[in-house]
């Protein structure tokens, strides 16, 4: 899922997400409200946050 982000910020960040964070941590992501701190710090919108969680925890599902 990750490689086929197109927007470089978005998939810059679904990559962090993916290296730095546990299948578990990704789903408790995706069911509650986007974080702002990173939102901020990763100059993301809150669609586009949501978009590179989901598709972390896509590829990691994909890997279990």
């Amino acid at each position: 899922m990750i490689d086929q982000l197109r927007d470089g910020k978005v998939k810059a960040f679904a990559k962090h997400c993916y290296e730095a964070s546990s299948v578990d941590e990704l789903r408790a992501a995706s069911e509650g409200p986007a974080d702002q701190a990173q939102m901020e710090h990763w100059d993301l919108s809150k669609g586009q946050w949501e978009e590179a969680v989901a598709a972390a925890l896509a590829d990691h599902e994909a890997d279990e």
